[in-house]
């Protein structure tokens, strides 16, 4: 069953925002390691960009 476009935005959305307070507090205990910040951005980039695909419908 293919989920309707509204339950797969609030789900990218809720990751992107899920794995945002992952990498804070993450980093809040480990130290703000460089390469973890680049690689959680470039995740969080693309979930975002998903979600723009996804409502303008393409």
């Amino acid at each position: 069953m293919k989920p309707s476009k509204t339950a797969l935005i609030l789900g990218l959305l809720g990751c992107a925002l899920l794995l945002t307070g992952l990498a804070f507090k993450l980093n809040h205990l480990m130290g703000a390691e460089t390469a973890f910040n680049a690689g959680v951005a470039l995740v969080v980039i693309g979930l975002v960009a998903w979600v723009i695909q996804l409502v303008r419908g393409k």
